[in-house]
């Protein structure tokens, strides 16, 4: 497997379509220790990305190289306090003081001081638009400008202000940046290219300061995935369907695969010292000198190019979206570095050239630096640093809440479990050799050890010093995906998994499935009823009661909404049961079902989770907020009351009647005043 060169095709010819070679993508990959790995093997010329094993499930605290600079964050909203992955880096920038700024899935934006490894976040509570940015810029005057999925929002260094599209933006999700060579800026976005003459929008008239641009206009695609300024002042515009356009300020000139071009979705564009246009494409990397394309693909599979940047030696560096690493190429040699060789990741988003001529890289697991030389210096791992932040959970989908004897909360996410005291966070890896599965559920068992139930990956113990992993070799369930654990009053834990529940009782594994009387495999939800019976909560069909000899089955469209699943269940103070479902939530008091949806008061009728809280009352997490009901009056709170992310996907109670909710974008905390 190597990198392959398409023979030079002049201007109008067909571009011949190659496979290229990396492996698929996985939305589930390890964290990377944050250290500075060594090497496994020195990089050679032509190589092919390379997957890399992650760590085993042994305790290891993400650390930055010194310890960040704590950030004070303003309190918009008293009694709320939130926590998030800024981690998963989207893009870099450095500044005119040489700090470097990233931009994160859902972690806000970081200023990073390359000096000492500090750093100072940036969320919504301090101005941003939102806590997802996909893109930044610098403008001539210094000011930063974030791209995020609710606008754009410039940052002076004191000051925030936010553009949206009710001042002029083509559209809210903004995808990338450039500036031109008159100090305008080009924001990409999915509706169209957007120019703004850096004045405010204070001025007279407001609309003037805003152009926008689409495929009416000449434009390849509506969907602007990068924007580049050529030598000759000219924009260049990838689009993620339709090709790449060039405006020269007056005529619009569109390539696509029949001039040469790789593919139609470019992601990345840049040029290089020679002058040359290099465009990532997810089939591969085009370069184009004005006249002759030239492509450049990997044999076997997708490439998905992230990012390009130039180095000032003048070789071109790529990112690869899929578990591929980097690559440098200096015009002849292509030169591969993964995870083994010391990146903190093997999916890279984004790449920064510093003042001083270092590789920054930014990744799924954190912010990598690349001094430069060759990784056959030595010692060779010294050649790498990882930067990360340490002040919040593993990733920012947070499906799993439990709070441990000593009183930790612990959350689980995709990228491993992470345990927070109060004061420091410290995160595992759930992994088998070199896969990480995400954690879906927590459980407290009566000694005190906390199990984890993995999508894929079975079930972990953890006993505060060594981990235990049980798989189906073990005599788990046909399914390594597991949903949900509940200890129940004997001590045994129960599983529901993709193929019927397990009942573990330290010993002896015992599987129950649809060929028991189970009303169907997949389950999603366990809770255990005052009388000792155990409720199952399944996808796509109905609910089942065992009460240790006999099942019994509730019947959706019945019983419960129609045409739903049921995703969680809770026993409430009074005995009574509640299911939530994808149609609202019902309640069961042994004898008469009722059901609440959103026009009864419930945020959303999607409801992900529930917990009752120390006052008696239920919470109950939905795709639109979280909602409080205590038997009379129901109460939402959403992202404008302080609640880091609308999709409350886990709920738990702290001993001090705090709140904790995990979600799609983050953990947040809250505290009901007296």
């Amino acid at each position: 497997m190597k990198l392959k060169k398409v023979v030079p095709m002049n201007y109008g010819l067909l571009q011949t379509t190659l496979a290229v070679l990396v492996v698929l993508i996985l939305l589930v990959t390890a964290c990377a220790p944050i250290s500075t790995p060594t090497s496994t093997a020195e990089p050679t010329s032509l190589p092919a990305p390379t997957s890399t094993p992650t760590s085993p499930p042994a305790p290891t605290a993400t650390a930055t190289p010194v310890p960040p600079t704590p950030t004070p964050v303003p309190d918009p909203h008293p009694g709320w306090t939130s926590y998030t992955d800024a981690n998963y880096v989207f893009d870099m920038v450095f500044d005119r003081d040489g700090n470097l700024w990233t931009a994160s899935a859902g972690g806000g934006v970081v200023r990073w001081d390359p000096a000492d490894g500090t750093y100072t976040r940036y969320t919504v509570n301090d101005g941003l638009a939102d806590n997802s940015v996909y893109s930044i810029a610098v403008a001539p005057d210094g000011a930063l400008w974030f791209g995020t999925g609710k606008g754009i929002s410039r940052f002076d260094g004191e000051t925030w202000t936010t553009y949206t599209a009710d001042d002029g933006l083509a559209d809210n999700f903004v995808a990338s940046i450039a500036v031109a060579p008159d100090g305008a800026l080009w924001f990409g976005t999915r509706e169209g290219v957007s120019r703004f003459d850096g004045e405010t929008l204070r001025a007279e008239p407001q609309g003037e300061a805003w152009t926008t641009y689409t495929t009416d206009d000449g434009l390849a695609g509506n969907d602007v995935l990068s924007i580049a300024v050529a030598p000759d002042g000219a924009l260049w515009f990838g689009a993620s369907d339709g090709g790449v356009s060039r405006f020269d300020g007056e005529a619009w000139t569109t390539y696509t695969t029949d001039d040469g071009l790789a593919g139609r979705g470019v992601s990345s564009i840049v040029v290089a010292l020679d002058g040359a246009l290099w465009f990532g494409i997810w089939e591969g990397i085009s370069r184009f000198d004005g006249e002759t394309w030239t492509t450049y693909t990997i044999e076997g599979s997708t490439t998905e190019v992230a990012s390009i940047a130039v180095a000032p030696d003048g070789a071109l560096w790529f990112a690869w979206l899929r578990r591929g690493g980097v690559s440098r190429f200096d015009g002849e040699t292509w030169t591969t570095y993964t995870a083994a060789d010391g990146l903190a990741s093997d999916i890279v988003t984004s790449i920064a050239v510093a003042p001083d001529g270092a590789l920054w890289f930014g990744t799924q697991g954190g912010v990598s630096r690349f001094d430069g030389e060759t990784l056959r210096a030595e010692p060779q791992g010294e050649a790498w640093t990882t930067y990360a932040t340490t002040d919040g959970p593993a990733a920012n989908d947070v499906g799993a809440i439990a709070v441990a004897p000593d009183g930790a909360l612990w959350f689980g996410a995709w990228r491993g479990a992470s345990r927070f005291d109060g004061e420091t966070w410290t995160t595992y890896p759930t992994a088998h050799g070199r896969h990480q599965y995400p954690v879906s559920c927590i459980a407290v068992a009566p000694d005190g050890a906390l199990w984890f139930g993995t999508k894929g990956g079975g079930v972990f113990r953890f006993d505060g010093e060594a981990w235990t992993s049980y798989t189906t070799d073990d005599g788990l369930g046909r399914s390594g995906d597991v949903r949900s654990i509940v200890v129940a009053p004997d001590g045994a834990l129960w599983f529901g998994t993709g193929w019927g529940v397990s009942r573990f009782d330290g010993e002896t594994w015992t599987t129950y499935t649809e060929d028991d009387g189970l009303v169907n495999n997949p389950t999603w939800s366990i809770a255990v009823a005052p009388d000792g019976a155990l409720w199952f909560g399944t996808f796509g069909s109905d609910v089942s009661r065992f009460d240790g000899e006999t099942w019994t089955t509730h019947t959706i469209g019945v019983d419960l909404p129609a045409h739903s699943y049921v995703g969680s269940i809770a026993v409430a103070p009074d005995g009574a049961l509640w299911f939530g479902t994808g149609k609202g939530v019902s309640r069961f008091d042994g004898e008469t079902w009722t059901t609440y949806t959103a026009d009864d008061g419930l945020a959303d009728n999607s409801v992900l989770s529930i917990a009752v809280a120390s006052d008696g009352a239920l919470w109950f997490g939905t795709g639109g907020g979280v909602s409080r009901f205590d038997g009379e009056a129901w109460t939402t709170f959403i992202t404008d009351d302080g609640l880091v992310s609308n999709s409350v996907l886990s709920i738990a109670v702290a001993s001090d009647g705090a709140l904790w909710f995990g979600t799609g974008g983050g953990v947040s905390r809250y505290l009901p005043p007296d």
